[in-house]
């Protein structure tokens, strides 16, 4: 399923995987789901009205989502490989990848900072 075009509309918003469903891999449907209740609690705590409020919030989660869905639905393909070559090519490139490496590569999804109160851009 293609991901939505926006998570707000008017005075309705959708949070979670209501608003992006992600496949299990990286255990991440909780996180972005409470990073998205943060981000629209301190966004609506510092708007003027729930329509801005609302508007400022699918503009900042939208890209961090889509972002950990598609690294959610590489990772789920892979990890479902079948060819007897493939498992093994993969299993191997996985021993022989430092922890650090690892950690490096999961850094925009692990790395998180709720939006300032008065800044509408972070994300």
């Amino acid at each position: 399923m293609p991901p939505l075009s926006r998570f707000a509309t008017g005075r309705a918003a959708l949070l979670g995987d209501a608003a992006h469903a992600m496949t299990p891999n990286p255990g991440q449907g909780a996180d972005q789901a409470l990073e998205d209740a943060v981000t629209l609690a301190v966004l609506l705590d510092a708007s003027p009205d729930v329509e801005s409020a609302l508007a400022a919030y699918d503009e900042q989660r939208r890209p961090r989502t889509r972002m950990i869905a598609r690294r959610s639905r590489r990772i789920g393909a892979v990890a479902q490989w079948h060819s007897p070559p493939a498992t093994a090519l993969r299993d191997l490139m996985l021993r022989l990848t430092p922890g650090s490496a690892t950690l490096d590569a999961l850094a925009p999804v692990l790395v998180w900072q709720p939006p300032d109160s008065g800044d509408r851009t972070a994300n």
